[in-house]
């Protein structure tokens, strides 16, 4: 009798073991994962428009720190820390979900072109590493070049894929603005990391792409309605041309006040028509896409500051008024990033829980 037992446990584990066997591999795998791992399910979820928020926290402390300059370690401190949780999840899900970054994020003409705000952020991070000096200033270099170069491959991509390969009117959203002229963030913050000389070469690459994305965005928004989801990326009209000026103002040794002038106009009037759209945008459901209302209100007003400081050191005459609203566009600013970024935070703590009900 026992040794009958003993052939029949074996014989039943032999059975289990073939079962196991003859079943996909890939499927035990999922099954393992969906077990073990509610982090890995969460960030396949993490949007990357959250990159956009990101960046107008990061610009929002260089703007302040350029006016109020005695404050600059402090604040470059308190707003490089605030959005790294935000940030860290971003490149979490790269390295948990690459193929979903490839195959899904990068063939969406409207987020692949906002994936461009991650590195963005990158680009600002390396301007608060670099005035610590030492190793430090070297490893913010190497990150900047790192960001600019990653950016410049995002831009064949997105030209490659959406151009190139198969252009169609209705792939054009204003976040073709971040894919194809963010890059002048590079301009913006090439003084800390001492690289002006090629920052200028971006920027005047960026403000010819500038043009001709303009011409074709304002194309496509005249003739094909926009879907609710994307229609807060409306707001990035506002951004270019004053990233431009900041970029310009950054990277050449010596600014012509003419050309930032005109320059600063027509960033302004951009501006006007962006409040214009907002009473409409907020009244939105919230969506990922929300994220693009932050860096345009920033780079505002930083580019106000920055032609206005030109302005006074070139020996014109310039109205206090005009540094007063300088001022209002800040608070303007401040109060839309933390007004988006309270709503990302609400967003992610829903998205915890769905995926805790989802892996029950």
């Amino acid at each position: 009798m026992v040794l009958h037992s003993i052939i029949m446990s074996i014989s039943q584990r032999s059975m289990q073991t073939a079962g196991l066997a003859s079943r996909n591999p890939f499927t035990v795998l999922s099954e393992e994962i969906r077990k073990e791992s509610r982090i890995v399910a969460y960030h396949r979820g993490i949007p990357l428009p959250k990159g956009g928020l990101t960046l107008a926290v990061l610009a929002l402390g260089n703007l302040l720190a350029g006016m109020f300059p005695s404050q600059a370690i402090a604040l470059h401190i308190i707003f490089g820390i605030l959005p790294l949780p935000l940030f860290m999840t971003i490149i979490t899900k790269f390295f948990l979900h690459p193929g979903v970054v490839l195959a899904e994020d990068m063939s969406n003409p409207v987020v692949a072109p906002v994936s461009a705000t991650i590195l963005m952020s990158l680009m600002q991070y390396a301007s608060y590493i670099a005035p610590a000096g030492g190793i430090l200033k070297t490893l913010a270099v190497a990150l900047w070049y790192f960001a600019v170069s990653c950016n410049i491959v995002l831009m064949v991509h997105i030209a490659s894929r959406f151009i190139v390969k198969h252009f169609d009117l209705a792939n054009v959203f204003p976040t073709w603005f971040v894919g194809f002229v963010g890059i002048v963030v590079a301009s913006a913050t090439s003084q800390p990391v001492e690289q002006q000389a090629f920052g200028l070469i971006i920027f005047w690459c960026g403000f010819v792409f500038y043009a001709v994305t303009f011409v074709v965005v304002t194309l496509r928004m005249a003739k094909i309605p926009v879907a609710q989801a994307a229609r807060p990326t409306i707001a990035i009209y506002a951004a270019p041309m004053s990233l431009s000026i900041a970029g310009y103002t950054t990277a050449e040794t010596h600014p012509n006040p003419v050309f930032v002038l005109i320059m600063v106009i027509c960033a302004q009037l951009l501006f006007a028509f962006v409040l214009t759209q907002m009473p409409a945008l907020l009244r939105l459901p919230f969506a990922p896409s929300y994220a693009a209302m932050t860096f345009p209100f920033v780079i505002t007003a930083t580019a106000l500051l920055k032609s206005l400081s030109l302005f006074r050191g070139v020996g014109w005459l310039v109205p206090t008024w005009l540094f007063t609203v300088q001022k209002v566009e800040t608070v303007v600013a401040a109060i839309v990033v933390f007004y988006v970024f309270a709503l990302f935070i609400k967003f992610g703590i829903e998205q915890w829980r769905k995926t805790d009900k989802l892996s029950q």
